[in-house]
């Protein structure tokens, strides 16, 4: 019979008629594949990463390809790794849960399988299945025939496993980027070559980070023509190809200016055109969860990294600058007004350069920032050169804080090296207060515009580090801990280096070293004056 040879052959088949799935506050149903399931089913890779829009079924999907593999393969050994262990728990039970329907249906069960005949077919072959699978569950783990198992944790180790789910990796990275990089170090690694990871979740923590890398190097794999096993394909699944999101209304549709500027640009950029009923579906959804809409509900892949991280510190006058128009600009810098360039100095950390010049309209206009991790001084100092031949002027002041006065065994200071180099540095004074300094800041940062290049990362030697823009916006308060311990001191990481660099230019513009005459240009150079322009709203998401 061809349902009987379905079952054995048609693994799409059978995900569309065998099993079951519990749902919340509706009674169970019989599983059948939605457009993002089936798309993702027909083209499953041995390495997947899934970027995605919240309640598309990915984890319900997966935990039944792993019952499917432990009902019909042998020796084949899964594995889930969750955010937690009460996470993983769950989608061991929605493995339990179908497994166990496989000999009894729910009682009040959905079912869209019409023909009583087939329905009967079907249920033989379940308990049959069922039967034939003698399969035992206990906390963390669960045995079947065939030597096939699944065990959940938070981070596997030991054994070769065939298949590996890795869930809510983006909030895993975020909160712990130790236990983020064990995983991909003893998890993944527990995968055999010709086995199948599939990673799927939202995004958190801004553009930087284990999972933001990944995902980066998974859509640049979206170029090459043929990959390797170990080679991660990228998925987007988007929230305005879902059918069911969408408001109807007969009342017409009222949107804010900078809603009506945000789906003009997905139209004119990214030929994203969208019903008025899916519009206003989305600004419900922006209306309750503001900028996080982007993390929970992307358009594009590149506005995962948009959303707003928790504990920022400057993001809420950063979202007010986006909505004036002051980020991601078009300007250039004129010959009449000083440079200045902030640095943040590590040596075995981050250094992050920022390049400002103050305008006519007692605003200050940020027109660089560059950061990288162990590169030696010879290269900032590069920079530095780079900007001064292209904006054809030499550097007025250059701000550094309190640690580039210290001696090295040579007794030589970052400082000392900085000037044998042409440099003449200014010492910005150790501060007393880091939050009257951020405070400073604030007020420093609400008189900014933004130049593009300030949106783009840098990358070094195969190393990215996030863009200025990026580290400000992502810049933030360590979380309040589990015992409800509130952590004063910013997040030390990968933003904290070029958000400390800013700092430092409006500490030394509240101290009075910003002023209006410096160097003079470089003879036969000219350039027009400032001219403020509206930003171009790109890829980045900005």
């Amino acid at each position: 019979m061809e349902w009987y040879a379905n079952c054995w052959e048609s693994r799409e088949w059978r995900f569309n008629h065998l099993y079951w799935i519990e749902r919340k506050d509706l009674p169970p149903c019989r599983f059948r594949l939605n457009w993002a399931q089936q798309d993702f089913l027909r083209n499953i890779w041995y390495r997947n990463n899934i970027l995605k829009a919240r309640q598309l079924g990915f984890s319900t999907l997966v935990s039944l390809y792993i019952l499917d593999g432990l009902l019909f393969k042998n020796n084949w050994k899964a594995g889930i790794n969750d955010k937690t262990l009460v996470d993983a728990q769950e989608k061991l039970g929605k493995i339990r849960f179908a497994y166990e329907c496989l000999a009894s249906p729910p009682a009040n069960g959905e079912d869209w399988i019409i023909d009583p005949s087939d329905r009967e077919n079907i249920a033989k072959f379940s308990r049959e299945l069922h039967a034939a699978a003698n399969a035992k569950f206990i906390s963390n783990r669960a045995d079947f025939a065939g030597r096939n198992s699944v065990r959940i944790s938070c981070n596997i180790r030991g054994g070769t496993l065939q298949f590996l789910h890795i869930s809510e990796f983006g909030a895993v990275a975020a909160a712990n980027p130790g236990k983020a990089r064990g995983i991909l170090r003893g998890s993944i690694n527990a995968v055999s070559a010709d086995g199948i990871v599939v990673m799927e979740s939202t995004h958190e923590g801004g553009p930087a980070g284990e999972n933001y890398r990944l995902i980066r190097e998974a859509m640049d794999n979206c170029g090459k023509k043929k990959l390797n096993n170990l080679e991660f394909r990228f998925f987007f699944y988007t929230w305005w190809r879902h059918p069911d999101y969408k408001i109807d209304s007969p009342l017409p549709l009222v949107l804010s200016r900078e809603q009506t500027d945000y789906f003009a640009d997905l139209q004119k950029n990214h030929g994203i055109t969208l019903t008025d009923a899916q519009k206003r579906w989305y600004c419900a959804q922006w209306a309750t969860q503001g900028v996080g809409v982007f993390q929970e509900y992307p358009s594009i892949p590149e506005e995962a990294w948009r959303a707003k991280v928790e504990g920022a510190i400057y993001a809420a006058i950063l979202t007010d600058l986006r909505t004036e128009g002051r980020l991601n600009c078009t300007f250039e810098a004129d010959d009449e007004h000083p440079l200045y360039v902030s640095w943040d100095i590590g040596m075995s950390d981050n250094t992050s350069l920022w390049l400002m010049q103050p305008g006519a309209d007692g605003r200050f206009y940020l027109l660089d920032c560059h950061s990288t991790n162990n590169q030696p001084l010879s290269h900032y100092i590069s920079v530095v050169r780079s900007w001064e031949a292209v904006h054809g002027q030499s550097i007025f002041k250059h701000f550094l804080p309190h640690d580039a006065a210290k001696r090295d065994p040579q007794l030589k200071s970052y400082a000392d090296h900085l000037m044998a180099q042409g440099i003449n540095p200014v010492i910005l004074p150790r501060t007393n207060d880091l939050w009257l300094d951020i405070e400073l800041t604030r007020r420093f940062l609400r008189h900014c515009v933004f130049h593009a290049r300030c949106a783009e990362s840098t990358k070094v030697n195969g190393i990215e580090a996030p863009s200025g823009l990026a580290s400000l916006e992502s810049y933030r308060t360590a979380p309040t801990g589990s015992n409800g311990v509130v952590h004063e001191m910013p997040v030390h990481d990968s933003f904290s280096h070029a958000a400390d660099s800013f700092r430092y230019m409006a500490v030394a513009s509240d101290r009075g070293l910003i002023g209006r005459t410096g160097a003079p240009s470089i003879p036969h150079y000219k350039k027009p004056k400032l001219e403020y322009r509206k930003p171009f709203i790109g890829r980045r998401g900005i």
